[in-house]
């Protein structure tokens, strides 16, 4: 019996407009031997990308396959997974192309993705799949005028908040970052990006391009991406685990720092709610997790990307639970049990801060005044 055929996926990301395509279709032309099939994600009933990678014609029939009419996100993920093994089990392919929408979130379509790969590594009669690139690309000039200039250069259907989050979200998780359209920028506007981008994003190969014209050696055949790291590259995250390593010379040139916020007692959600509201402009971006007077015995993530701000459940402090529960999961836990408090256990707001020009000091006193005092319901009769 013969090997099991490796099929590798790459996962191309990106804003509407920002050079997926032309990417995709310089794949498709390569004088490299490269066999690749391509699954194109369009939100709309007429799938655009695939008519234009056909028409373009860089692929024949049957090696493109349109998803249309939902997000792979989520109302498309089975149709993905179904697509995926038909591709793979034909045996005519070495990489499988997917061009996501450009409003969907990455995490969850690698989710998917991942889990397929997976389950096809143990399959004995079918070919195996493995995810080898997660590709971000970005709109240079878009990017800069996005977070710098402040022009409003999105689809007015579409809310800016959510874009702003994308954006951000696309350049967080990835293995590759492509900041495409480099000539549609100055040489120095081009230098604060990458600065931004690196102070979003601390590991991706970033890779500089003109109409998508990108080395084959940068987007197949990789070996780059692994989910953890993938997931850790994050600014964010780093820093939460390494606060004293995060900053980089490039990345302070241009006063975009980062700080964690770190307290043991809960918030008051309406003041922090005000607060919120009219915090500085140049917070970029912040994420963890928060106390909450209003509900102490439960952990919230809070998230913000520009002007858009999601709270949510995060399970409950191990504190709230019965110790002989909580005691089995510290000793699944020893990093937790480190930082342990004897009267608070876990419950604490761990924020990470990223932005430009911010005043850290200014910020701090602000969520400060939304603190108030835990008061326990242990001893209530």
């Amino acid at each position: 019996m013969s090997e099991p055929k490796q099929v590798k996926i790459v996962l191309l990301t990106g804003y509407l407009g920002a050079g997926k395509t032309t990417i995709l279709n310089h794949i498709l032309s390569n004088t490299e031997g490269i066999h690749a099939a391509v699954i194109v994600n369009d939100i709309g009933e007429i799938n655009v990308d695939a008519g234009l990678i056909k028409d373009g014609g860089y692929a024949k029939e049957g090696d493109v396959i349109p998803l249309t009419n939902g997000c792979l996100c989520c109302t498309l993920s089975n149709d993905l997974a179904l697509q995926l093994g038909d591709l793979a089990d034909t045996e005519e392919f070495d990489y499988i192309i997917i061009e996501a929408s450009g409003i969907c979130e990455p995490i969850p379509i690698t989710y998917n993705i991942s889990a397929f790969c997976n389950q096809s590594q143990h399959a004995t009669n079918h070919s195996h799949l493995n995810l080898d690139n997660i590709v971000a690309v970005v709109d240079c000039a878009r990017m800069f005028e996005e977070f710098h200039n402040g022009a409003d250069l999105l689809d007015p259907d579409i809310e800016e908040d959510d874009i702003e989050n994308l954006l951000i979200q696309q350049i967080e998780f990835c293995s590759t970052l492509v900041l495409n359209k480099t000539d549609l920028v100055t040489p120095e506007q081009l230098h604060e990006l990458k600065a931004l981008v690196r102070g979003l994003q601390k590991d991706a190969v970033i890779v500089e391009a003109v109409n998508g014209d990108i080395p084959m050696s940068e987007l197949i055949n990789t070996g780059r991406f692994d989910f953890d790291k993938a997931y850790a590259s994050a600014a964010w995250m780093d820093a939460m685990e390494h606060p004293e390593e995060h900053e980089d010379p490039e990345v302070l040139e241009y006063e975009i720092t980062t700080f964690v916020y770190r307290r043991r007692q809960p918030f008051d959600l309406d003041k922090l709610n005000q607060f919120v509201a009219s915090w500085p402009k140049n917070i970029i971006r912040v994420k963890g997790s928060i106390w909450i007077s209003q509900d102490p015995e439960m952990s919230f993530v809070f998230e913000q990307a520009g002007k858009q701000v999601q709270f949510y459940e995060n399970g409950m402090f191990y504190a709230s639970l019965p110790e002989d529960e909580r005691e089995t999961l510290l000793d699944e836990k020893p990093e937790l049990r480190a930082e342990w408090d004897d009267e608070l256990g876990d419950r604490q707001t761990k924020l990470c801060f990223i932005g430009r020009h911010m005043n850290h000091e200014e910020i701090e006193a602000g969520l400060d005044a939304c603190l108030t005092e835990y008061v326990s319901d242990e001893f209530d009769y």
